[in-house]
């Protein structure tokens, strides 16, 4: 297959090709699928075309309507199953046949990945033996999930991150959210240039319906609020933010906390909720999406996350968008986005009474709050997905225009 070679400023009149290679996608929700979406929508609208090559997730009951992908994008689905043990996650073994024909009658200019997984694998074969450019982006400190599966010691953890750098050299060029997760790569002999490209946020799509007293009234908020939106699982920390505001109803706080998302730890952690009394004080929202989600979120006051492993949260940059301050833990690539006394207020991790001081500053005074959400609105402009798939549109041009023909990506 000939690779063409743009421009170093593409645009519609000079339309790049891009295959995306994903294992997770809608219906399913999380951070990777939101990511993928605004970026692969955004660059159609840049007039570029855009394919992905996934399993076939549509099995999946948790989700959302395929509609917020631009009509202009197919999806290639390819079989799989369900992995033992963990029913919301799609396998399926590596094979060349039908992801080679796809992007080969795609006549892709450049592959783009998004997982170390199947669909990966797939990838690196495909560009290959297409000759085609290859980029890579890793979206998470993946060591530190090791838990899930009983193997959270340290030469575990040692061997994932040197495999992550084995695996990403595969590529023309490597893309991350974050410059810690940057330099996680680099520090395990990582080779390939490795870019900081932000997730992309939709700012045209994070306006609510309402105004903030008209939201609060239709959802029964009564009381200042603070709101935390994610998967409920042991790596997010909600147990922490549980205890965090126990301790700030303790202190006087008269406020009621948000926990909007669902997972494999929902009744663990409602338990938990019950204990330290807080059943009347705890809404569990369940998953909420589209405007629905919005609407919540731009009720709400204040947003709070105890998590560690986040590389860049989408959840942060949107509550940010909708003018709420966050509270988060001075960990991964929070630090990147929060900008202390600014936009909100960073604390120790695994400390539930410094993150209820965070909170609980914020949640006390409505004139703080209001100026720092002010101010977080303007921080997050940045992050515009208009801004962002510019980055990304350079990066494609840098390894088509550095790839002949002849040179083609290492295998695995």
């Amino acid at each position: 297959m000939s690779v063409r070679k743009p421009r170093a400023d593409p645009g519609p009149e000079n339309q790049m090709r891009i295959a995306i290679f994903t294992d997770t996608f809608l219906p399913q929700i999380n951070g990777v699928v939101r990511s993928i979406v605004t970026t692969a929508n955004q660059l159609v609208e840049r007039g570029h075309a855009v394919a992905v090559f996934t399993m076939d997730v549509s099995k999946l009951a948790n989700g959302q309507a395929t509609s917020d992908l631009d009509a202009r994008i197919p999806v290639h689905s390819f079989p799989s199953v369900a992995l033992p043990g963990f029913a919301h996650i799609q396998a399926r073994v590596p094979s060349l046949v039908g992801p080679l024909n796809s992007v080969r009658r795609f006549q892709a200019d450049v592959i783009h990945l998004h997982t170390i997984f199947t669909m990966g694998v797939e990838a690196v074969w495909v560009a290959k033996l297409l000759k085609c450019p290859l980029v890579g982006s890793h979206h998470g400190f993946l060591a530190e999930y090791l838990n899930n599966f009983g193997l959270d010691f340290a030469l575990a953890k040692d061997l994932t991150r040197r495999y992550l750098a084995f695996y990403y050299n595969r590529c023309s060029a490597v893309i991350t959210p974050a410059e810690a997760l940057k330099q996680e790569l680099l520090g395990h002999k990582m080779r390939r240039p490795v870019h900081v490209v932000s997730n992309p946020i939709s700012l045209k799509c994070l306006s609510a319906s309402a105004s903030k007293p008209e939201l609060k009234r239709r959802f029964g908020m009564t009381r200042p609020t603070a709101v935390h939106v994610g998967r409920l699982v042991q790596q997010k920390s909600v147990g922490v933010l549980l205890e965090a505001f126990s301790h700030l109803r303790q202190n006087g706080v008269d406020a009621h906390l948000l926990v909007i998302g669902d997972g494999q730890d929902r009744s663990r952690l409602e338990a938990l909720g019950h204990v330290l009394g807080l059943t009347d004080h705890v809404i569990w929202a369940g998953v909420l999406t589209g405007r629905d989600l919005v609407d919540h979120i731009a009720a709400a006051d204040v947003f709070a996350s105890a998590s560690t492993t986040e590389v860049q949260p989408l959840v942060f940059l949107e509550a940010m968008a909708l003018g709420l301050p966050a509270v988060g833990v001075n960990a991964g690539g929070v630090p990147e986005i929060v900008r202390q006394g600014g936009n909100g207020f960073m604390v120790e991790p695994a400390n539930p009474r410094a993150l209820a001081a965070g909170m609980g500053a914020l949640l006390v005074d409505a004139g703080r709050r209001e100026r720092m959400g002010d101010y977080a609105r303007e921080s997050v402009r940045t992050y515009d997905a208009e801004r962002v798939v510019e980055d990304f549109e350079r990066v494609y041009t840098s390894v088509i225009s550095s790839c002949s023909p002849q040179q083609s990506s290492g295998g695995l």
